[in-house]
Order: structure tokens, then C-alpha cells, then sequence
């Protein structure tokens, strides 16, 4: 299962969107091992676009993962979406997600070579580049 994390930016320091998504991930993953303490959690990615939201990726339970493939993965998994508010946050399937986030994160992971998770793009940066792809190691 995958948990797509719809945070409003401006709840993010936009001086460092990174830090400031992280406690909601983390959050979000605390909550899983809540939850169930068996429950495995992994932060592969975060993205910031210009507007109104960005989005945090958190993975539970996917032991098909491999960071070393992952840019080579195209398996679809369930997504959930964690809408975060400041008013009440909610949870809802979307499946028409599942593929699109494969598909993202698998680009992600090609792009940012063998970065650390997790993986950052940033949209609002005309400056952010990639310069390691795995694609160009080849």
C-alpha cells in the first residue's frame, strides 16, 4: 500500500520544504506503527509544486520494494490519499493514482541516480537539476 501525502504549501517552509514535510511523513509512519507494530514504513519521496499542494510518498508493508531496481519498477500499487488540513485530514482510495505513482517514482529514482531516500523534487526551484542519472551510467 502506498499513502500519498496532499499537504497544502502553506504549511511548509518554503525556505526548506524538505524539513518542514518531513514531520508529516514521519507522523503518518508513527501512526502505522501505532497501528500495527509489524507494519514496515518507508519514505521513498517528496515533491513540491507551484500552487497550492505538494505531496510526501510514504510506502507500508511494500516488500517488493528494491531501491537498487526501483528505477526499473512499473508495478502499480494502491494508493491512498492522506488529504492534511487545517481543519480535519482524511484518507480515501484512488485508484486511478496507482499507476501514475508507480510511474513517478520510478522516474524519480532514475533521475536522482543513487540519492538517499527521500528522494526531493522540487518544482518551485528553476534551478534544481538532475546530475547522476542511473539512465546515464549505462
Amino acid at each position: 500500500m502506498r499513502i500519498l501525502g496532499d499537504t497544502p504549501n502553506s504549511i511548509l517552509d518554503p525556505n526548506n520544504y524538505l524539513e518542514s514535510i518531513r514531520p508529516f511523513a514521519s507522523e503518518a509512519q508513527d501512526g502505522l506503527h501505532q497501528y500495527n507494530r509489524n507494519n514496515t514504513t518507508r519514505f521513498p519521496a517528496v515533491t513540491i509544486y507551484p500552487g497550492k499542494h505538494s505531496s510526501f510518498v510514504v510506502d507500508l508493508n511494500n516488500t517488493d520494494y528494491d531501491y537498487q531496481t526501483a528505477h526499473e519498477c512499473k508495478i502499480p500499487v494502491p494508493v491512498y490519499v492522506l488529504r492534511l488540513s487545517k481543519r480535519k485530514p482524511t484518507i480515501f482510495r484512488k485508484r486511478e493514482l496507482d499507476g501514475q505513482i508507480a510511474e513517478t517514482l520510478r522516474v524519480m529514482h532514475n533521475n536522482h541516480g543513487q540519492d538517499s531516500l527521500p528522494l526531493f523534487d522540487n518544482y518551485c526551484d528553476p534551478s534544481s537539476y538532475y546530475g547522476n542519472s542511473r539512465s546515464l551510467r549505462h
